[in-house]
C-alpha cells in the first residue's frame, strides 16, 4: 500500500491550533462548518466529526470542488476507498481541471492495486502539464510495480 497523505488537505494546522479551532466551533452559537474547521477535525484524527463537518459544508457550498477533494482525503485516510473515489469524481464533475482530484484518485487506485487506473490518472496530470504531481504519482506507480515483481 502507498503511504497516506497529510491529513490536512489545504494547509497544515498545528495540533494545538486545530484543538482551538474545533473548540471555538463547538462553543459558537450557530455551527457553520468551514474548510478550516473541517480540516481541524481531520488534523486531530477525529474522522467521524470531520466527515460530518464536510457533509454540512458541502450542503452549504455544493459547487465547491475543493471540499469534495478534502472529503475524499478523509475517506482515503480511513480506508473507505469507494467513498473516496466517489468524492474525487464529484470534484471532477464540478471542476474537470482539478489536478488534486486526479492525483488523489491515482493514489487510491494504487492502494487498491489497480496500477492501470493509477496510470490513467498520471496521464491526466501529464496532459494538463502538471509535472510535479505527475512525477510524484509516477514514482509511487514505479515503486508499486517493483514491489509486485
Amino acid at each position: 500500500m502507498s503511504e497516506h497523505l497529510c491529513r490536512t488537505p489545504r494547509r497544515a494546522i498545528a495540533p494545538e491550533q486545530a484543538r482551538r479551532i474545533a473548540d471555538a466551533f463547538l462553543s459558537a452559537p450557530r455551527h457553520v462548518p468551514t474548510a478550516r474547521t473541517t480540516a481541524a477535525y481531520d488534523e486531530l484524527g477525529q474522522f467521524v466529526d470531520a466527515l460530518k463537518m464536510y457533509a454540512k459544508a458541502i450542503l452549504l457550498a455544493p459547487q465547491d470542488a475543493e471540499l469534495r477533494n478534502d472529503l475524499g482525503l478523509v475517506y482515503f485516510n480511513v480506508g473507505s476507498y469507494a467513498e473516496a473515489i466517489k468524492a474525487f469524481n464529484q470534484a471532477l464533475d464540478i471542476d474537470a481541471q482539478s489536478l488534486r482530484a486526479h492525483y488523489y484518485l491515482g493514489l487510491v487506485y494504487l492502494d487498491l492495486g489497480d496500477i492501470q487506473m493509477a496510470w490513467a490518472e498520471h496521464e491526466q496530470l501529464i496532459g494538463r502539464d502538471e509535472k510535479n504531481l505527475a512525477f510524484h504519482l509516477l514514482d509511487k506507480i514505479q515503486l508499486q510495480r517493483r514491489q509486485a515483481s
